[in-house]
Protein backbone atom coordinates (compact mmCIF):
# COMPACT_ATOMS: atom_id res chain seq x y z
CA UNK A 1 0.00 0.00 0.00
CA UNK A 2 1.45 3.57 -1.12
CA UNK A 3 -0.52 6.62 -1.00
CA UNK A 4 1.32 9.78 -1.50
CA UNK A 5 0.69 12.81 0.32
CA UNK A 6 0.69 15.46 -1.65
CA UNK A 7 -2.84 18.56 -0.98
CA UNK A 8 -1.94 17.55 3.27
CA UNK A 9 1.89 18.25 2.73
CA UNK A 10 1.45 21.49 4.39
CA UNK A 11 0.82 19.29 7.80
CA UNK A 12 4.00 17.35 7.42
CA UNK A 13 6.28 19.59 9.23
CA UNK A 14 3.53 21.92 10.68
CA UNK A 15 4.56 22.13 14.88
CA UNK A 16 1.42 22.64 15.80
CA UNK A 17 -1.15 20.69 14.04
CA UNK A 18 -3.29 18.31 16.60
CA UNK A 19 -6.86 18.34 16.49
CA UNK A 20 -8.25 18.21 20.22
CA UNK A 21 -12.13 16.85 21.06
CA UNK A 22 -13.18 16.36 24.29
CA UNK A 23 -16.32 14.68 25.35
CA UNK A 24 -17.92 13.57 28.31
CA UNK A 25 -19.80 10.58 28.91
CA UNK A 26 -22.87 9.87 30.92
CA UNK A 27 -23.40 5.71 31.97
CA UNK A 28 -21.50 3.35 33.64
CA UNK A 29 -18.17 2.62 32.15
CA UNK A 30 -15.08 0.59 33.16
CA UNK A 31 -11.64 1.06 32.68
CA UNK A 32 -11.54 -2.32 30.33
CA UNK A 33 -14.43 -1.41 28.45
CA UNK A 34 -13.09 1.60 27.27
CA UNK A 35 -9.40 0.86 26.12
CA UNK A 36 -11.22 -2.31 24.45
CA UNK A 37 -13.46 -0.27 22.60
CA UNK A 38 -10.98 2.38 21.60
CA UNK A 39 -8.89 -0.62 20.16
CA UNK A 40 -11.84 -1.90 18.17
CA UNK A 41 -12.41 1.91 16.72
CA UNK A 42 -8.78 2.14 15.59
CA UNK A 43 -8.56 -0.68 13.86
CA UNK A 44 -12.05 -0.02 12.30
CA UNK A 45 -10.15 3.20 10.47
CA UNK A 46 -7.54 1.63 7.54
CA UNK A 47 -5.33 5.11 8.40
CA UNK A 48 -4.82 4.47 11.63
CA UNK A 49 -2.83 1.36 10.39
CA UNK A 50 -0.30 3.02 8.28
CA UNK A 51 3.03 5.13 8.89
CA UNK A 52 4.17 8.32 7.67
CA UNK A 53 7.58 8.03 5.04
CA UNK A 54 9.80 10.18 3.21
CA UNK A 55 12.22 9.02 0.54
CA UNK A 56 15.30 10.69 0.07
CA UNK A 57 14.44 12.99 -2.72
CA UNK A 58 11.79 14.36 0.06
CA UNK A 59 8.54 12.66 -1.55
CA UNK A 60 6.25 11.13 1.28
CA UNK A 61 3.65 8.90 1.70
CA UNK A 62 1.63 6.78 3.33
CA UNK A 63 2.34 2.64 3.77
CA UNK A 64 1.44 0.09 5.67
CA UNK A 65 2.08 -0.27 9.34
CA UNK A 66 0.46 -0.96 12.47
CA UNK A 67 -2.45 0.17 14.62
CA UNK A 68 -0.33 -0.28 18.19
CA UNK A 69 0.82 3.28 18.01
CA UNK A 70 -2.63 4.47 18.75
CA UNK A 71 -3.55 4.37 22.49
CA UNK A 72 -5.31 5.69 25.48
CA UNK A 73 -4.04 6.37 28.69
CA UNK A 74 -6.05 7.03 32.10
CA UNK A 75 -4.88 9.69 34.19
CA UNK A 76 -5.66 11.62 36.95
CA UNK A 77 -4.79 15.06 35.60
CA UNK A 78 -7.12 17.74 33.91
CA UNK A 79 -7.82 18.07 29.69
CA UNK A 80 -5.63 21.31 29.80
CA UNK A 81 -2.61 20.12 31.57
CA UNK A 82 -2.64 17.03 29.26
CA UNK A 83 -2.57 19.64 26.08
CA UNK A 84 0.09 21.68 27.07
CA UNK A 85 2.17 18.43 27.41
CA UNK A 86 1.18 16.48 24.44
CA UNK A 87 1.43 19.44 22.05
CA UNK A 88 5.48 19.31 22.59
CA UNK A 89 5.62 16.29 22.37
CA UNK A 90 5.87 15.20 18.08
CA UNK A 91 3.44 12.77 17.06
CA UNK A 92 5.24 9.40 16.00
CA UNK A 93 4.05 9.36 12.52
CA UNK A 94 6.64 7.10 11.18
CA UNK A 95 5.55 5.07 13.67
CA UNK A 96 1.75 5.04 13.15
CA UNK A 97 1.27 7.33 15.84
CA UNK A 98 -1.76 9.47 14.57
CA UNK A 99 -3.83 9.63 17.63
CA UNK A 100 -3.71 9.12 21.86
CA UNK A 101 -6.52 9.57 23.78
CA UNK A 102 -6.58 10.50 27.68
CA UNK A 103 -9.29 9.77 30.51
CA UNK A 104 -9.15 12.62 32.95
CA UNK A 105 -10.12 14.20 36.05
CA UNK A 106 -14.05 15.04 35.47
CA UNK A 107 -15.99 16.54 38.40
CA UNK A 108 -19.15 15.57 36.91
CA UNK A 109 -20.45 11.82 37.16
CA UNK A 110 -19.15 9.60 34.29
CA UNK A 111 -16.14 9.90 32.04
CA UNK A 112 -14.60 12.23 30.69
CA UNK A 113 -12.16 12.03 27.44
CA UNK A 114 -9.90 14.08 25.52
CA UNK A 115 -9.04 13.10 22.07
CA UNK A 116 -5.79 13.95 20.11
CA UNK A 117 -5.33 13.53 16.26
CA UNK A 118 -2.58 14.60 14.11
CA UNK A 119 -3.87 16.05 11.11
CA UNK A 120 -2.24 13.54 8.72
CA UNK A 121 -4.81 11.25 10.60
CA UNK A 122 -7.34 12.86 9.44
CA UNK A 123 -9.30 16.41 9.81
CA UNK A 124 -12.04 17.68 12.44
CA UNK A 125 -14.76 15.34 10.80
CA UNK A 126 -13.05 12.59 10.63
CA UNK A 127 -12.15 12.56 14.65
CA UNK A 128 -16.24 13.23 15.16
CA UNK A 129 -16.64 10.22 13.29
CA UNK A 130 -14.25 8.28 15.22
CA UNK A 131 -15.74 9.07 18.71
CA UNK A 132 -18.79 7.96 16.87
CA UNK A 133 -17.04 4.31 16.59
CA UNK A 134 -15.70 4.67 19.93
CA UNK A 135 -18.71 5.27 20.99
CA UNK A 136 -20.85 2.42 18.79
CA UNK A 137 -17.86 -0.30 20.24
CA UNK A 138 -18.85 0.64 23.68
CA UNK A 139 -22.12 -0.12 23.54
CA UNK A 140 -21.21 -3.81 22.01
CA UNK A 141 -21.40 -3.50 18.51
CA UNK A 142 -18.92 -4.60 15.69
CA UNK A 143 -18.28 -1.65 13.06
CA UNK A 144 -17.22 -1.98 9.84
CA UNK A 145 -13.45 -1.25 8.11
CA UNK A 146 -13.44 2.13 6.85
CA UNK A 147 -11.12 2.74 4.25
CA UNK A 148 -8.64 5.72 4.28
CA UNK A 149 -9.81 8.91 2.03
CA UNK A 150 -7.12 11.47 1.02
CA UNK A 151 -7.92 14.44 -1.36
CA UNK A 152 -5.19 13.35 -4.42
CA UNK A 153 -3.69 16.93 -6.19
CA UNK A 154 -4.67 15.16 -9.65
CA UNK A 155 -3.10 16.10 -12.68
CA UNK A 156 -0.59 19.33 -12.18
CA UNK A 157 0.80 19.66 -15.54
CA UNK A 158 0.84 23.69 -16.45
CA UNK A 159 -2.37 23.48 -18.47
CA UNK A 160 -4.40 21.47 -15.48
CA UNK A 161 -2.98 24.03 -13.27
CA UNK A 162 -3.93 27.11 -14.95
CA UNK A 163 -7.77 25.64 -15.17
CA UNK A 164 -7.96 25.28 -11.54
CA UNK A 165 -6.00 28.29 -10.15
CA UNK A 166 -5.99 30.88 -13.02
CA UNK A 167 -3.72 33.29 -13.67
CA UNK A 168 -1.69 32.20 -10.34
CA UNK A 169 -0.68 28.89 -11.46
CA UNK A 170 2.78 31.01 -12.41
CA UNK A 171 3.38 31.74 -9.04
CA UNK A 172 4.70 28.23 -8.02
CA UNK A 173 6.22 27.23 -10.73
CA UNK A 174 8.07 30.49 -10.18
CA UNK A 175 9.08 30.06 -6.50
CA UNK A 176 10.08 26.23 -7.64
CA UNK A 177 12.30 27.46 -9.95
CA UNK A 178 14.13 29.42 -7.31
CA UNK A 179 13.70 26.96 -4.30
CA UNK A 180 15.66 24.37 -6.93
CA UNK A 181 18.75 27.16 -7.52
CA UNK A 182 18.51 27.78 -3.49
CA UNK A 183 21.92 26.59 -2.26
CA UNK A 184 20.64 26.31 0.90
CA UNK A 185 17.86 23.64 -0.31
CA UNK A 186 17.43 20.53 1.04
CA UNK A 187 15.59 17.76 1.79
CA UNK A 188 14.06 17.55 5.56
CA UNK A 189 13.53 14.69 7.63
CA UNK A 190 12.40 13.62 11.14
CA UNK A 191 15.13 14.67 12.96
CA UNK A 192 14.30 18.10 11.73
CA UNK A 193 10.82 17.83 12.74
CA UNK A 194 12.46 16.82 16.11
CA UNK A 195 14.42 19.67 16.50
CA UNK A 196 11.62 22.01 15.13
CA UNK A 197 9.56 20.83 17.84
CA UNK A 198 12.18 21.17 20.51
CA UNK A 199 12.35 24.93 19.37
CA UNK A 200 9.53 26.24 19.17
CA UNK A 201 7.64 24.79 21.95
CA UNK A 202 10.57 25.85 24.36
CA UNK A 203 8.66 28.93 25.28
CA UNK A 204 5.21 28.84 23.96
CA UNK A 205 1.71 27.67 25.24
CA UNK A 206 -1.58 26.69 24.17
CA UNK A 207 -4.12 29.71 25.47
CA UNK A 208 -7.83 27.28 25.20
CA UNK A 209 -10.92 29.31 26.09
CA UNK A 210 -14.69 27.42 25.96
CA UNK A 211 -17.80 29.21 25.82
CA UNK A 212 -20.51 27.08 26.38
CA UNK A 213 -23.67 28.59 24.49
CA UNK A 214 -27.16 27.43 26.04
CA UNK A 215 -29.45 26.18 23.88
CA UNK A 216 -32.39 29.34 24.78
CA UNK A 217 -29.19 31.43 23.55
CA UNK A 218 -28.48 29.26 20.26
CA UNK A 219 -32.21 29.12 19.40
CA UNK A 220 -32.25 32.73 19.43
CA UNK A 221 -29.18 33.28 17.33
CA UNK A 222 -30.89 30.80 14.91
CA UNK A 223 -33.88 32.44 14.79
CA UNK A 224 -32.06 35.95 13.94
CA UNK A 225 -29.70 34.35 11.13
CA UNK A 226 -33.23 32.79 9.47
CA UNK A 227 -34.92 36.24 9.29
CA UNK A 228 -31.71 37.81 8.19
CA UNK A 229 -30.90 35.11 5.85
CA UNK A 230 -27.13 34.14 6.76
CA UNK A 231 -25.52 31.51 8.63
CA UNK A 232 -24.50 31.00 12.29
CA UNK A 233 -20.95 30.93 10.85
CA UNK A 234 -21.22 34.22 9.64
CA UNK A 235 -22.93 35.64 12.64
CA UNK A 236 -20.08 34.28 14.80
CA UNK A 237 -17.79 36.11 12.30
CA UNK A 238 -19.40 39.13 12.18
CA UNK A 239 -19.79 39.05 16.19
CA UNK A 240 -15.90 39.03 16.14
CA UNK A 241 -15.12 41.65 13.59
CA UNK A 242 -17.44 44.06 15.70
CA UNK A 243 -15.41 43.74 18.67
CA UNK A 244 -11.48 43.38 16.95
CA UNK A 245 -12.69 46.87 15.34
CA UNK A 246 -10.27 46.32 11.99
CA UNK A 247 -10.28 44.64 8.42
CA UNK A 248 -9.30 41.07 9.28
CA UNK A 249 -8.06 38.45 7.24
CA UNK A 250 -10.53 35.10 7.54
CA UNK A 251 -10.19 31.54 6.58
CA UNK A 252 -12.68 28.98 7.27
CA UNK A 253 -12.35 25.07 6.65
CA UNK A 254 -14.56 23.64 4.26
CA UNK A 255 -15.81 20.00 4.60
CA UNK A 256 -14.87 18.79 1.07
CA UNK A 257 -16.89 15.39 1.44
CA UNK A 258 -18.73 15.43 -1.85
CA UNK A 259 -19.99 11.43 -0.76
CA UNK A 260 -20.82 12.14 2.74
CA UNK A 261 -18.24 8.95 3.70
CA UNK A 262 -17.29 8.41 6.90
CA UNK A 263 -13.64 7.76 6.27
CA UNK A 264 -10.64 9.48 8.46
CA UNK A 265 -8.57 11.23 6.03
CA UNK A 266 -7.57 14.72 4.88
CA UNK A 267 -10.97 15.56 3.45
CA UNK A 268 -10.96 19.25 3.54
CA UNK A 269 -10.21 22.36 1.80
CA UNK A 270 -10.72 25.87 2.92
CA UNK A 271 -11.72 29.27 1.50
CA UNK A 272 -11.01 33.15 2.64
CA UNK A 273 -12.43 36.45 2.98
CA UNK A 274 -11.47 40.29 3.82
CA UNK A 275 -13.48 42.36 5.94
CA UNK A 276 -13.47 45.23 8.23
CA UNK A 277 -17.12 45.93 10.14
CA UNK A 278 -18.71 48.86 9.25
CA UNK A 279 -19.97 51.13 12.62
CA UNK A 280 -22.48 52.88 10.43
CA UNK A 281 -24.31 50.03 9.47
CA UNK A 282 -26.36 47.88 11.80
CA UNK A 283 -24.92 44.13 12.55
CA UNK A 284 -27.48 42.76 10.61
CA UNK A 285 -25.99 44.38 7.68
CA UNK A 286 -22.81 43.65 8.74
CA UNK A 287 -23.64 40.19 8.78
CA UNK A 288 -24.96 40.05 5.40
CA UNK A 289 -22.00 41.24 3.85
CA UNK A 290 -20.20 38.49 5.62
CA UNK A 291 -22.49 36.05 4.29
CA UNK A 292 -22.60 37.20 0.94
CA UNK A 293 -18.53 37.26 0.84
CA UNK A 294 -18.82 33.64 2.03
CA UNK A 295 -21.07 32.17 -0.38
CA UNK A 296 -19.79 33.81 -3.18
CA UNK A 297 -16.56 32.04 -2.33
CA UNK A 298 -18.67 28.90 -1.43
CA UNK A 299 -20.35 28.40 -4.73
CA UNK A 300 -17.28 29.26 -7.07
CA UNK A 301 -15.67 26.50 -7.90
CA UNK A 302 -12.56 28.30 -8.64
CA UNK A 303 -12.12 29.85 -5.17
CA UNK A 304 -13.63 26.51 -3.04
CA UNK A 305 -11.14 24.31 -4.59
CA UNK A 306 -8.21 26.84 -4.74
CA UNK A 307 -6.03 25.94 -1.95
CA UNK A 308 -5.17 22.40 -2.46
CA UNK A 309 -4.13 22.24 -5.82
CA UNK A 310 -2.21 25.68 -5.30
CA UNK A 311 -0.17 24.30 -2.36
CA UNK A 312 0.13 20.69 -4.24
CA UNK A 313 1.93 22.67 -6.88
CA UNK A 314 4.87 23.97 -4.98
CA UNK A 315 7.58 21.47 -4.29
CA UNK A 316 7.48 19.31 -1.59
CA UNK A 317 10.69 20.09 0.28
CA UNK A 318 9.54 23.99 -0.05
CA UNK A 319 6.51 23.43 1.65
CA UNK A 320 8.58 22.20 4.60
CA UNK A 321 10.56 24.28 4.58
CA UNK A 322 8.23 26.87 5.26
CA UNK A 323 6.94 25.51 7.75
CA UNK A 324 10.65 25.33 9.26
CA UNK A 325 10.54 28.90 8.84
CA UNK A 326 7.69 29.40 11.01
CA UNK A 327 9.07 26.89 13.74
CA UNK A 328 12.50 29.30 13.48
CA UNK A 329 14.42 26.40 12.54
CA UNK A 330 15.45 26.65 8.89
CA UNK A 331 16.17 30.06 7.10
CA UNK A 332 16.97 30.26 2.81
CA UNK A 333 16.14 33.18 0.74
CA UNK A 334 13.24 31.54 -1.03
CA UNK A 335 11.80 29.98 1.83
CA UNK A 336 11.88 33.09 3.99
CA UNK A 337 10.23 34.94 1.51
CA UNK A 338 7.63 32.33 0.37
CA UNK A 339 6.62 32.05 3.84
CA UNK A 340 6.07 36.05 4.74
CA UNK A 341 3.87 35.73 1.25
CA UNK A 342 1.75 32.91 2.35
CA UNK A 343 1.34 33.67 5.91
CA UNK A 344 3.62 31.86 7.88
CA UNK A 345 5.60 33.87 9.17
CA UNK A 346 5.09 37.88 10.09
CA UNK A 347 0.95 38.36 9.48
CA UNK A 348 -0.72 35.08 9.75
CA UNK A 349 -4.30 34.78 9.23
CA UNK A 350 -6.28 36.98 12.21
CA UNK A 351 -9.25 34.66 12.25
CA UNK A 352 -9.56 31.02 11.35
CA UNK A 353 -13.03 29.40 11.76
CA UNK A 354 -14.27 25.60 11.71
CA UNK A 355 -17.84 25.15 12.53
CA UNK A 356 -18.90 21.71 12.41
CA UNK A 357 -22.05 22.66 12.87
CA UNK A 358 -24.64 20.00 14.50
CA UNK A 359 -22.86 17.23 14.42
CA UNK A 360 -24.63 13.90 12.09
CA UNK A 361 -23.42 11.64 15.09
CA UNK A 362 -26.08 10.76 17.84
CA UNK A 363 -25.36 11.73 21.57
CA UNK A 364 -26.80 8.36 22.88
CA UNK A 365 -25.82 5.06 22.44
CA UNK A 366 -26.72 1.73 24.04
CA UNK A 367 -29.99 2.46 23.96
CA UNK A 368 -29.67 5.00 26.30
CA UNK A 369 -27.63 3.62 28.80
CA UNK A 370 -24.56 5.77 27.17
CA UNK A 371 -24.93 9.56 26.69
CA UNK A 372 -22.33 12.31 24.73
CA UNK A 373 -24.33 15.20 26.88
CA UNK A 374 -20.96 17.54 26.86
CA UNK A 375 -18.55 17.99 23.29
CA UNK A 376 -15.89 20.59 22.32
CA UNK A 377 -13.84 21.03 19.48
CA UNK A 378 -10.48 22.49 19.53
CA UNK A 379 -9.18 23.12 16.39
CA UNK A 380 -5.12 23.41 16.16
CA UNK A 381 -2.90 27.02 15.54
CA UNK A 382 -1.52 25.75 12.13
CA UNK A 383 1.42 27.85 10.79
CA UNK A 384 -0.81 30.53 9.14
CA UNK A 385 -3.04 31.21 11.77
CA UNK A 386 -3.88 33.16 15.12
CA UNK A 387 -6.88 32.88 16.50
CA UNK A 388 -8.43 29.92 16.26
CA UNK A 389 -12.36 29.39 16.54
CA UNK A 390 -13.94 25.85 16.72
CA UNK A 391 -17.88 25.51 17.11
CA UNK A 392 -19.66 22.33 17.10
CA UNK A 393 -23.05 21.26 18.43
CA UNK A 394 -24.25 17.77 19.66
CA UNK A 395 -27.31 17.36 21.08
CA UNK A 396 -28.05 20.14 23.45
CA UNK A 397 -24.44 20.29 24.20
CA UNK A 398 -23.28 23.58 21.70
CA UNK A 399 -19.34 25.15 22.48
CA UNK A 400 -17.52 27.64 20.76
CA UNK A 401 -13.54 27.44 21.68
CA UNK A 402 -10.54 29.75 21.18
CA UNK A 403 -7.86 28.47 20.49
CA UNK A 404 -4.53 30.90 20.60
CA UNK A 405 -0.19 29.77 21.01
CA UNK A 406 1.47 32.67 23.03
CA UNK A 407 4.53 32.80 24.61
CA UNK A 408 5.38 32.03 28.02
Amino acid sequence: MRVNIETERSDLFDVSILIAMRIHICGALSEDSIREAFECAVKSHEILGTRVFIDEDGSAYYESGSYENNRIFFENNSWKNIIHREEKNRFRIEDGEYLKAFVYESDAEGCGILFLLHHLGGDGKSLVYFIETFMNCLSGNVPEVLEMRTIPAGDLSDEALKDRIGPLAVFPKSYNKKWLKDEEKRTFSFEDMDAAYEEYWKDRASVINEYVISPAMVSKKLARCKEWNVGFTAYITTAFLRRMGRKLDIGYAVDARENKNRSMGNQATGISIKYAYNYNKPFRKNAEKVQKLMTNKLEDDGSRNFILPFMAAFEPTLVDAINLEHAGTFRSKTSKKLARILGYTGKTKDLSITNLTRLDIPDTYDDGKLKIDYFSFIPPVISYGKNIIGLSTLGDSTVMTVHRVKKS
